[in-house]
């Protein structure tokens, strides 16, 4: 029975553990003509549809990531997961239902975003395009670089980003792993009621 135990307590743990393990990692960039300025604002979201009529920071249910950034925030790492996203669930939901769908980055105005298909933005495999059969419990934004620059020979202002998205989280377990987890506390739990009861001195 101990070992029962033992093995289901130490299944869970396992699990749990690779709770926030780094599934798969993007590097990206955008650049675009701006005036110069030390902010930028900026959206991401999943659609299906890649002109569905409405800018990223506007998707009701797949935006993450919709803030302003500034150049002294080149280094940092913000995070996005179901507690400060409200439509953190929209977006993962898209990202690991198993279709070739579009990613989007909204970067400046609300007129200006670039989109990607899945498989493209994320660099995955034409088998594998999204990250259908994983858990993702929270996804990284990383500010690698982020500068405003003036290029003289078309006499105006350009303004480059470049940003890493981190998804981390875990495999889906197969429905053999539950059924092993359940049946080994199931037997712990019938040997255990089966025991007498200590007897005190």
């Amino acid at each position: 029975m101990r070992f029962l135990t033992a093995f289901s307590l130490a299944s869970l743990a396992i699990l749990n553990s690779h709770a926030q393990g780094l599934i798969w990692g993007t590097d990206r960039f955008a650049e675009h003509s701006e005036v110069a300025g030390a902010n930028w604002a900026i959206a991401f979201d999943h659609v299906s549809d890649p002109f569905p009529g409405f800018p990223p920071s506007l998707n009701p249910i797949s935006t993450i990531f919709s803030m302003t950034i500034a150049t002294n925030d080149v280094g940092r790492t913000f995070f996005a997961n179901a507690m400060n996203e409200p439509r953190f669930s929209g977006f993962v939901g898209g990202l690991t239902d198993g279709q070739n769908g579009y990613l989007r980055f909204q970067d400046g105005s609300t007129g200006a975003w670039g989109l990607a298909a899945e498989q493209r933005f994320l660099g995955r495999s034409s088998l594998s395009p999204d990250l259908a059969g994983y858990d993702i419990t929270q996804i990284g934004f990383r500010v690698s670089t982020f500068y405003d620059y003036f290029d003289p020979s078309e006499n105006r202002n350009f303004r480059f980003l470049g940003y890493s998205l981190d998804f981390y989280g875990s495999p889906v377990p197969e429905p053999s792993t539950w059924a092993l987890l359940g049946l080994g506390g199931a037997t712990a739990f019938l040997l255990r009621k089966k025991q007498p009861p200590t007897q005190r001195k």
